[in-house]
């Protein structure tokens, strides 16, 4: 299976260092290529240095399908002197789509590139860029809400 390199890094990450939740969101936005809305969340694990790993969920509503993101994203903070926070990551994706009617669902595999802008404080409204490359390449526009100090 060709996740299985991903995986074995995401275990050495989370194997090499404490982890702590800094922070969980809520966020929802649209999978602009299937034209639909989705809602999601995530916790943000700090790794050190400026990385966060970010295991993520995401139910996506087409129209006549069942639709699951699960993803685990690693991503860099860039440190800034005012109140705006900016961020760059990428990581891998399982994409599950299940048509109604149909008896089993596709399961894809997705590389995920990510950035975003948020704004400092215990409660950080966000926007959120994600693009998931696979069998159909989608591009997700999010806003969300994190919460500091779970």
């Amino acid at each position: 299976m060709s996740s299985r390199p991903g995986l074995v890094v995401a275990l050495l990450l989370v194997g090499s260092a404490p982890l702590r939740a800094d922070d969980a969101s809520v966020r929802a936005g649209a999978y602009l290529e299937a034209e639909s809305a989705f809602v999601g969340g995530d916790l943000r694990l700090d790794l050190g240095r400026s990385l966060r790993l970010v295991p993520n969920v995401e139910w996506i509503f087409p129209e006549n399908a069942t639709y699951f993101a699960f993803s685990l994203d690693l991503h860099h903070d860039f440190r800034t002197r005012g109140r705006a926070r900016f961020w760059l990551g990428g990581g891998l994706g399982l994409y599950y789509r299940n048509p109604e009617g149909a008896a089993d669902g596709d399961t894809d595999v997705g590389a995920n590139f990510v950035g975003g802008v948020g704004f400092k404080g215990s409660v950080t409204p966000y926007l959120h860029l994600k693009i998931v490359v696979k069998g159909d390449t989608e591009v997700v526009l999010a806003f969300g809400m994190r919460f500091s100090g779970i």
